[in-house]
């Protein structure tokens, strides 16, 4: 997956001073569908995507495994 482009969806922090990752994917128009449907679900304002045109395994995986990104699917 090396050299994929992704976009990151962030929101404004819960105390509004910065910006969070609340999920990525390989489309821009799906990450910011998700990323404003996390923002809404944990109540923090959605901001917009930033895209990396070069991201790496490490970058993908940065998010922690309880990050709702990451939770399985039943």
């Amino acid at each position: 997956m090396n050299g994929e482009p992704i976009y990151v969806a962030y929101a404004v922090t819960s105390d509004g001073e910065g910006l969070m990752p609340v999920c990525w994917h390989t489309s821009k128009q799906r990450a910011g569908e998700v990323g404003e449907a996390l923002s809404i679900q944990d109540g923090v304002s959605f901001w917009g995507v930033f895209g990396c045109n070069h991201a790496d395994y490490q970058a993908i995986t940065c998010f922690p495994d309880d990050h709702p990104l990451n939770t399985k699917q039943s």
